[in-house]
């Protein structure tokens, strides 16, 4: 034989090796099969014990899900049906669900798998209201703790039911996981029915040292109902409001042609008559003064079987015993049909302009009433951003969107009020809204489970003043901890979402409903005073809360302000150059790993369009090592004025600490001499918040990172040889031993006061 014939003989030993092969996994598959065999027998028993409640199970299941789910058919059924009703249909669509599923299952697999079908879409259903309320943060603890909680009512359900049907006591499975299930069960609803979750985040910031200020005199007065007693009035279509209104706008020809699901059940079950568009409100007024300056508020979109209007009843007397007009409109329609925030504004307008009508009729009650020239408007939530775009309405001669339809308002609106308000949900031609020598004030909360950022601080930045020698304009915000989103109006209340969802969200850590209104007239009254009545002998709350604390509920209050008077000297938006601003100035940043201009993020969900000077460094084992942003500008006088930044902490493991930010500020002039100040303002870490109950246990947290305006004065450093006439730059110090970030923004300077 040959080489090539010996290497064609069959090599025996990997014969061998290849046979054995096919017997060992054999033999595997065949031991695995015993053991499987053997479960199956141990456990056939306690399987059937199971299987023989399986149908109670499956009613348990449709009558939990329906118990989250019928808020949502009173919802669309405008509360006209009872809550029992509801629940019933409820319990009716799911089983439906269930079927279709189970119906499909047998299409694509060939078997149904009935209650699988029922357990996973009452899974899904219940979930939906921990997904949603939590705005789908962590979403597998959210949907794990529901689905955990169908399968214990139905172990618990299948386990009573055997018991009961098979007469057999001895079941060792039942009796381990019964009391698992009836434990789950129980710490389940003590965490959806209980309310009280977590420490007061409001109680930690409160420990933190704050500077000595004197508190302005008075301002305990100016809190409290004013002189004059106050009287109310309705308007509305009604033929028992005590001013008969009503308007059909042509404008307002999507209302009347309407289509779809939510239009076929508004018209079913709404009390509406969507042939016209009422004008409609409540107005309070100082009894025996006329000629009062006016302020107008709008609500926002909320279940529109709630007169959310009447809901401002507390700021509409407070204003009105203080000599203010104030008319609270009614736009439930909107919400209704779902129509955008520039309907809105042109009905706030509409009712405006039928008020002022009214205002001029000598048989009116409302004759002389109201000073026309003295005009604010606002609003809550969409409300807030509406109130935006009916004042840049209000200039225009036609409608965006359509040039065939004319504008005729021209009101003398000089203020504008924002509570919580949304942005861009309205997009006047696909832009921004853009308004200019306005006055205006926006008021957020930390905790607002709604509009869970402050999306008005995008709109507070789109707001410019031109330099107009003769008449000063302000801007100023306040994120205020504590504050959710319902609280400002009476009628919404404590819960910022609907139905069940209400019951995942953290509402421990909110201050008291009193309290989130006192903050709002405070704020409020002094804007109107400032901007409509040139009263400011309480303005400066608008720029820094720090004279007015021990007047005000203790929480945080975060201020940004601006006006008219400041000359900017640099400011990060529309700009590539990072180091040199149009004014002349030029940043410099040392002590950082990074310096940049980015976008400016509030937190989680607030990441927006504006810009800002970001720094961030690493830990040095240098315990001196500061982090400096050093801006240089041609000479500047403040000798009778001020210097002014925006500065946030942006880091985000801050929950546990217990000071607050600190930072230096040093000025030069043009001599070479400096001085400093430590902290002129206090400015707070990035706020940690739990929004809600399923944060308390995984012990997550929100961080809100708020810019907080810092004012420098010759007379917030210590005396010393300076010349604050002739200022050359600014130094912005912190301290850079620990690895943190900041955000700068907004350097400006005003030469008087």
């Amino acid at each position: 034989m040959n080489t090539n014939d010996k290497n064609l003989e069959p090599d025996s030993d990997n014969m061998s090796e290849s046979s054995e092969e096919p017997k060992k996994k054999a033999k595997k598959s065949f031991k695995v099969s015993k053991v499987i065999d053997f479960i199956k027998r141990k456990t056939a028993p306690a399987r059937e014990f199971m299987r023989s409640g399986r149908p109670v199970a499956m009613i348990a299941e449709i009558l939990l899900g329906a118990y989250f789910f019928s808020w949502i058919v009173e919802g669309y059924t405008y509360g006209r049906i009872p809550a029992v009703l509801c629940y019933l249909i409820g319990t009716a669509l799911i089983a439906l669900a269930s079927e279709v599923l189970n119906l499909a299952l047998k299409i694509v697999f060939g078997a149904g798998k009935r209650c699988k079908s029922y357990f996973f879409i009452v899974a899904f259903v219940v979930s939906f209201s921990a997904i949603g309320a939590n705005q789908m943060s962590e979403f597998l603890f959210a949907y794990g703790s529901c689905f955990l909680l169908v399968l214990a009512v139905d172990i618990l359900v299948r386990i009573i039911c055997g018991f009961v049907r098979t007469k057999r006591f001895k079941q060792i499975f039942a009796y381990v996981v019964l009391p698992f299930s009836i434990a789950y069960i129980v710490a389940f609803s003590i965490f959806f029915f209980n309310d009280n979750f977590g420490r007061s985040r409001v109680e930690f910031y409160e420990q933190i040292k704050r500077n000595e200020v004197t508190q302005a005199a008075g301002f305990d007065e100016f809190l409290k109902d004013g002189a004059f007693e106050v009287a109310s009035l309705s308007y509305g279509p009604e033929t028992d409001a005590d001013i008969v209104t009503e308007i059909d706008y042509t404008i307002f020809d999507s209302v009347q042609n309407r289509s779809g699901f939510d239009a076929f059940m508004a018209d079913v079950f709404s009390d509406y008559d969507f042939e016209k568009v009422p004008v409609k409100g409540q107005i309070w007024y100082p009894v025996g003064k006329t000629g009062c300056p006016v302020f107008f508020m709008v609500h926002g979109n909320h279940d529109s079987t709630v007169p959310s209007y009447l809901g401002y009843e507390y700021l509409g007397r407070y204003l009105a015993s203080n000599g203010f007009g104030v008319v609270s409109v009614g736009e439930n329609i909107i919400s209704c049909t779902g129509e955008g925030n520039d309907k809105r504004a042109i009905l706030l307008l509409d009712n405006m302009k039928e008020m002022f009508r009214q205002n001029e009729l000598s048989d009116s009650p409302l004759y002389g009433l109201m000073n026309e020239e003295k005009v604010a408007i606002g609003g809550h939530s969409r409300g807030g951003e509406m109130a935006a775009t009916a004042y840049l309405f209000n200039d225009l001669e036609k409608y965006p969107e359509d040039g065939n339809i004319d504008f005729d308002y021209h009101f003398n609106i000089s203020s504008i009020v924002a509570i919580a308000p949304c942005v861009d949900q309205y997009r006047p031609v696909n832009r921004s809204v853009e308004i200019s020598d306005v006055n205006y004030l926006l008021l957020h909360g930390a905790n607002d489970q709604d509009v869970s950022s402050m999306m008005g601080e995008k709109q507070y930045n789109n707001i410019t003043f031109t330099d107009d020698p003769e008449n000063t304009y302000m801007k100023s915000s306040v994120y205020i901890l504590g504050a959710n989103h319902g609280q400002f109006n009476s009628l919404w209340g404590r819960y910022d979402i609907e139905g069940t969802m209400n019951n995942f969200i953290n509402t421990n850590n909110f201050i008291d409903e009193a309290d989130q209104k006192l903050i709002a007239k405070a704020y409020i009254r002094a804007f109107l005073e400032s901007t409509l009545n040139e009263n400011d002998t309480y303005g400066s709350l608008l720029a820094d809360v720090s004279e007015y604390r021990s007047y005000l509920p203790e929480t945080v209050y975060v201020t940004n302000y601006y006006d008219s008077r400041y000359k900017t000297l640099c400011s990060f938006d529309d700009t590539t150059d990072i180091n040199h601003s149009e004014s002349g100035a030029v940043i410099d940043c040392t002590g950082t790993k990074t310096w940049s201009i980015d976008t400016y993020s509030r937190g989680d969900g607030g990441e927006g369009d504006d810009h800002v000077l970001m720094c961030s460094w690493e830990k040095d084992d240098d315990s001196s090592k500061a982090v400096s942003v050093e801006v240089k500008f041609p000479v500047i006088d403040i000798s009778n004025g001020s210097l002014t930044f925006g500065i946030a902490d942006m880091r985000e493991d801050t929950e546990d600490l217990e000071e607050s930010f600190y930072y230096t500020v040093e000025l030069t002039d043009e001599n070479g001499n400096t001085v400093s100040v430590e902290e002129p303002t206090l400015v707070y870490h990035s706020l940690a918040v739990q929004l809600y109950k399923q944060d308390i246990i995984t012990g997550r947290y929100e961080y809100k990172h708020q810019l907080q305006t810092v004012v420098v004065r010759p007379d917030s450093f210590e005396q010393a040889e300076f010349d604050f006439s002739n200022v050359v730059s600014m130094k912005i110090s912190t301290d850079g031993s620990e690895d943190g970030e900041m955000i700068v923004n907004s350097i400006a300077y005003r030469s008087d006061l």
